[in-house]
């Protein structure tokens, strides 16, 4: 929830800064600069992720039994989505993948060469971005987004839902779904409704 990971993006960000006397100078700190890109190269991440889990993960209904075994350990979508508006079912409780995720990504910038501090920064993107989806979310489906920006990010997911489940699986940005091409038109509809439509036939 975004109560959790708004101060562990804090906390991320303030080893980062401070990571020297932390380490007692084995490693170095995050200069400003390099803590303000290493911040904003984890949000970029995290909305590419955030749109990945979306729509390979939380939309992926397996056939196979192992496989519908292994969907049941993930977080469920299915049940947001019969009832967009439940409050308890807007932001999912099951965040045990966040610590090996973290883990696993702090590893791999170390092991690619990133300096400490900057991949702790990045860290501290990524559970800023992971806060901004939960609100984001939630917002939509729960409270008046009057802004500018509110109102756009509140008709793509309310289309997602209402509209095309193929469609718009972008929550905090709708950058990702214009990269791959899944942000919706309008005529993207209008031609799934005409293959769908039986054909007239002709007088025998």
């Amino acid at each position: 929830m975004a109560r959790v990971f708004a101060p562990a993006s804090a906390l991320l960000l303030a080893a980062a800064l401070s990571l020297d006397g932390l380490t007692g100078g084995r490693a170095a700190a995050a200069s400003g600069p390099e803590a303000v890109l290493g911040l904003l190269y984890g949000l970029i991440w995290w909305s590419l992720l955030e749109y990945l889990l979306h729509r390979f993960v939380l939309h992926w209904t397996p056939r196979a039994p192992g496989l519908r075994r292994v969907r049941r350990l993930l977080p469920g979508h299915r049940s947001h989505h019969r009832d967009p508006q439940d409050p308890d079912d807007v932001v999912s409780g099951r965040h045990g993948f966040a610590l090996p995720l973290g883990a696993s990504l702090l590893a791999g910038m170390l092991a690619l060469g990133f300096p400490a501090g900057f991949a702790l920064a990045a860290l501290a993107g990524g559970a800023a971005g992971f806060a901004a989806y939960e609100f984001v979310h939630f917002a939509c489906h729960q409270l008046p987004m009057t802004s500018r920006i509110g109102r756009v990010l509140r008709r793509h997911h309310a289309i997602h839902h209402h509209r095309d489940e193929t469609a718009n699986f972008g929550v905090t940005s709708p950058l990702w779904d214009h990269v791959f091409g899944t942000v919706w038109r309008p005529e993207r509809t209008r031609a799934d409704q005409s293959a769908e439509r039986p054909r007239a036939r002709g007088p025998r």
